[in-house]
């Protein structure tokens, strides 16, 4: 299959992605914490993946070298895969079965390259070879401010669990027990 085909047809898949948010069709977080749990799962499975790393050494450690590497290996591994879990049980239980487990791997991805987008930048300013310090970090300060601009446009729009559930008249209305004097 041609590079071009293929990135035509993901930029199609994604396209449908968007409209079926905007149109409140689609959950894509189902909230804050699904969207934080999303983010962490990232950075918990990179801390597991740096403790792994040292998986070769492990013969030539000490005894309570190799308690802090499985401790560390279990605990770290353990709250990736948590924080996994709770992002796909949120995506499964906002989207059913099928849709559910495309939005896990569509969230993931996403997920992934904003992360990896963030950090370019961040390592682009901080470059050595560049020799434009300052202006690099204004670039990184403004890239900040527009984040802080449209960060809450973004989380309304991509937290949309409750809009969803509203549209689809699955919103559970909770009284208050009360009694009115």
């Amino acid at each position: 299959m041609d590079e071009n085909t293929l990135l035509i047809a993901l930029g199609i898949v994604c396209l449908f992605v968007v409209i079926g948010i905007a149109t409140k069709k689609i959950i894509f977080f189902d909230s804050d914490e699904d969207l934080w749990a999303n983010i962490l799962f990232f950075f918990w499975g990179l801390c597991f993946g740096g403790v792994i790393s040292l998986y070769p050494e492990l013969e030539t450690y000490t005894m309570v070298q190799k308690i802090f590497f499985w401790l560390g290996a279990v605990i770290f591994g353990g709250i990736a895969l948590g924080c996994l879990v709770k992002t796909f049980s949120a995506t499964i239980k906002g989207n059913g079965i099928i849709l559910g487990l495309f939005m896990l791997v569509f969230k993931l991805l996403f997920t992934l390259v904003m992360i990896l987008f963030i950090l370019g930048k961040i390592s682009e300013a901080f470059d050595d070879d560049n020799k434009k310090k300052k202006g690099n970090i204004v670039i990184l300060l403004a890239l900040f401010a527009l984040l802080k601009l449209f960060w809450k446009p973004l989380k309304n729009f991509f937290i949309n669990g409750d809009k969803v559930r509203a549209k689809r008249g699955e919103l559970i209305q909770v009284e208050s027990n009360t009694p009115s004097q």
